[in-house]
């Protein structure tokens, strides 16, 4: 029980109190997410639109998240993270309780487009808000606590958004309104509104970062990368909901609980194994073994059948995103000696990228070829991922042994 305590001893410490009250901000914020898990389900059966515009309105979060880190990149170099992050939640509470009262498919795409561009700002201020308040040595764990607080989050959210979505889907947006006003509430309350500053970059696996992100070759090298893991891990977000309801035959309370499960898996772990894994392999092996078990996971829905081999798929998918995610964030960091928001932006924006390619990819797919085509596609992706770590990890090996001028 000692060095069980000596253990969380040692893998929370030394993190910065700013940290931890911005994971708590955070955990409020993602406890009330629940909207973007439902909203396929929402489309369909609610508002009964066809797979195709279904596609379409979830593709608006990614093509509005696409302008919003852009754009909130920039001021955050300018202005600082801290009203980035402030006015992001104050107008994303708002939003979302518009959305939630628009029924016509143009109006739901141009709402949700508006929603996802203010909202979704508030991820780079965030990334830049964690660079500013960490250190070099406690940086992957800062990530880290961050994401155990948006996975803690993520599983209380889908959990609640089952019941509400099951009695009335309408609730769904009020909830997640309130808990964005809520977060800003703590952001105004609990963190200081300063400039962002250059903390120390750890040398390892770090090479020559530059201080433009456009001028960063192996930087943009890695970026279609991280494309393509996002395109085959959101779809556990966005259209497999739909896959449980349609050819799972799941009620609403068992897709949530499935959605809760990676939340609760990824908060109760991802800390403990950061810090014991971290220092052992380099960040190149981890997101190539994260892409892995991606592959793993979309080739055994070929056999998984029911809530209990579903729930085990999730498992392998949750230890692929605590494997990979939390060392793409330290790579991008690792990048940026200046710029923060900038590389943040630009990271942000991959994902962004990527939450507009998904539905309409796996859509377009399902549609024409059924829903084991996709497990193929998605796999493929992840393919092309490993192989493309490794390759970018020998071009950073040879960018580093070429002497400073």
């Amino acid at each position: 029980m000692k060095s069980l305590s000596t253990l969380f001893g040692k893998a929370y410490g030394g993190i910065s109190r700013p940290v931890w009250w911005l994971s708590l901000t955070l955990l409020i914020n993602r406890s009330g997410t629940m909207v973007i898990f439902f909203m396929s389900v929402y489309l369909s059966q609610e508002l009964h639109f066809n797979l195709q515009r279904v596609g379409v309105v979830m593709a608006m979060f990614g093509a509005g998240s696409l302008l919003g880190v852009f754009v909130g990149g920039r001021l955050i170099d300018r202005i600082g993270y801290y009203p980035v992050m402030l006015w992001s939640l104050v107008s994303g509470g708002i939003l979302f309780l518009i959305v939630g009262q628009l029924h016509d498919y143009l109006l739901l795409c141009i709402g949700v487009f508006v929603l996802s561009a203010f909202g979704e700002a508030f991820r780079p201020a965030n990334m830049a808000a964690v660079s500013y308040y960490s250190t070099a040595a406690t940086y992957t764990r800062s990530i880290s606590l961050n994401r155990l607080a948006i996975n803690l989050g993520f599983s209380i959210g889908p959990a609640i958004g089952g019941f509400l979505a099951a009695h009335n889907y309408k609730l769904i947006f009020w909830v997640d309104g309130f808990t964005c006003l809520a977060a800003a509430a703590m952001v105004l309350l609990f963190l200081e509104n300063k400039h962002d500053r250059t903390i120390p970059q750890s040398k390892a696996d770090t090479a020559k970062p530059g201080s433009s992100p456009y001028a960063d070759r192996i930087y943009l090298l890695f970026l279609p990368l991280a494309v393509l893991f996002a395109i085959a891990f959101f779809q556990f977000f966005s259209v497999m909901p739909l896959y449980y309801k349609q050819v799972q035959h799941l009620s609403e309370k068992y897709i949530g609980a499935l959605m809760a499960l990676n939340g609760l898996l990824v908060a109760g772990i991802e800390m403990i194994l950061i810090y014991k894994i971290e220092k052992r392999w380099s960040l190149y092996n981890f997101i190539a073994l994260g892409a892995f078990l991606l592959i793993i996971s979309y080739l055994a829905l070929f056999l998984a059948n029911g809530f209990w081999w579903l729930a085990l798929v999730t498992v392998v998918i949750s230890f692929s995103e605590m494997f990979a995610m939390p060392f793409m964030n330290t790579f991008m960091n690792s990048r940026s000696e200046a710029n923060k928001g900038q590389y943040a932006s630009l990271y942000v924006m991959a994902w962004s990228a990527a939450q507009i390619l998904t539905p309409i990819i796996s859509t377009q797919i399902i549609a024409h070829s059924g829903y084991r085509t996709l497990w193929v596609v998605l796999a493929f992706f992840a393919l092309l991922v490993v192989a493309g770590i490794k390759m970018l990890e020998k071009f950073s090996k040879n960018e580093a042994a070429v002497p400073v001028k």
